[in-house]
């Protein structure tokens, strides 16, 4: 994030490992109480640029995981 707040790298891209585990952590316990779980979650990549980093920069610990719901409908 750093260089491309500073101008010196344009872009990067993200698959976002954060929601990943907590996505996979949802799954996973959903599946351990015999709750029905999606047979496939997809997660587009971002493509982060001076435009969008900031989300980026929060700390993991404040930032809230995703519904499992909002990414499969």
């Amino acid at each position: 994030m750093d260089l491309i707040k500073a101008g010196k790298m344009l872009a990067s891209g993200d698959y976002n490992g954060f929601v990943q585990g907590c996505l996979a952590m949802t799954v996973a316990v959903r599946h351990l109480r015999g709750q029905p779980v999606p047979k496939e979650v997809l997660l587009k990549p971002v493509v982060v640029d001076k435009t969008n980093y900031q989300p980026y920069e929060t700390p993991v610990e404040q930032r809230a995981c995703p519904k499992l719901e909002d990414l499969t409908n």
